[in-house]
Order: structure tokens, then sequence, then C-alpha cells
């Protein structure tokens, strides 16, 4: 069985890489150890032992350009033209290919999908949801792919974090209050009702 990374060190590594990319520093795996363990105290080598593993189950991609390893978000990849062919390392080949079809995929829109297909009342697992996707012959390019179980365990964590899903236990719940509040009108319909009494200024009073 093919060991995968924990999804929340491999969140914190992609927020490492999107952290020294606004430094305008190349997200190297120096730079990325030393960011992770000053932001969570983890320590550099269960840093790098995970980020290896991210790499190989296609949740965080690497790149070689001139002999230098950088690492980037699938989601977020940035530019791929100062990378030559064949400069890729072997060992995130099949990685990089494999999540090529998952790097414009909603995470938040199946999700949600998923849920209100199960209608559980309790919430849904992720085990179940994943299964209810598997069983949607229009998603099946994305349920075949490789780092589809894993890609679909980030996008829910971070659909929990954005306040897009709501998390109780192993249950996963759509959050309907933070979908309504981004359609909602930013005043009540009885905002008129509240507003005080006008008063006529001297010369309207004339022509009343």
């Amino acid at each position: 069985m093919v060991k995968l990374a924990n999804p929340l060190y491999t969140e914190w590594i992609l927020e490492a890489i999107q952290k020294v990319k606004k430094q305008k520093q190349r997200p190297s795996e120096e730079r990325i150890c030393h960011a992770v363990c000053a932001s969570h105290g983890l320590d550099k080598k269960t840093v790098s032992e995970q980020l290896e593993l991210s790499v190989q189950d296609g949740s965080i991609l690497k790149v070689t350009n001139k002999g230098l390893a950088s690492y980037k978000d699938p989601d977020n990849p940035g530019r791929f033209s100062s990378v030559k062919p064949g400069t890729i390392s072997k060992s995130v080949k099949g990685s990089r290919g494999a999540c090529t079809e998952l790097r414009n995929v909603d995470w938040n829109k199946l999700l949600r999908r998923a849920i209100e297909g199960l209608q559980e009342p309790n919430g849904s697992s992720l085990k179940n949801i994943e299964k209810y996707l598997r069983s949607q012959n229009d998603l099946a390019s994305i349920f075949n792919n490789p780092a589809f179980q894993q890609r679909l365990r980030l996008g829910a964590k971070r659909a929990v974090n954005n306040g897009r899903l709501l998390k109780d236990g192993p249950q996963y719940r759509v959050n309907y209050g933070s979908l309504e509040s981004k359609g909602a009108p930013k005043y009540s319909s009885t905002f008129p009702a509240s507003l005080p009494p006008v008063s006529l200024l001297p010369h309207e009073k004339d022509q009343v």
C-alpha cells in the first residue's frame, strides 16, 4: 500500500510555498522546511519526509530547473514555461500527469453536490462522499485519477477552513449560512421602516 502524506502537513507545506513565493523567493526544500518549522514547530526531518510523500501522491508538484528543485501547488502552479522537457524529476513524472486533470476541479462544488445528494441528516463522512462521487458517471475522468482520494481530502479540509463546510467529528455538512451571506443584500427588507421620521426644511413647509 502506498503511504500517503498527512493532509494537515501537506496543507502547512502548501501555505509555506505560497509564503515563500510572496517573498519573491524560490520555494526550495530548505525554505519550505524553515517556514513550516517557524510557523508550526514541526521538525525539519518530518517536513522533508511529508514533502516527499506529498510529491509522490500528487498533492504537490516538484520541478527541476538548472539542477535546482522547486515545489508548487498543483492548484496554482504558476509558470512552467521556464522548465524544459525532461527536467522534471523521475519520481514526479507520474504524479504530475496524475494531477493534471484535477488542476481545475472545483472541489467545493463536488463536495456540496455529494453531501446534498446523500441527504444524510447528521452530515456525511468523507468515505460516503467519495463513494457518491465515484457513482457519478460524469465524474469518471476525475475519480479514475490516482490522486483523486488525496485531493478530495485536501479539498474537504480547505472547504472547512474557508467556511463552506462544517465538520462535526468525521461528518461534513454544507454551511448554508456562508453561502447565503455572499448573495444576501447589504440591507434587510425592514431597513426602510427603521428610518427615523424625515423633518421638512423651512421652504418645503411653505410648499405643503
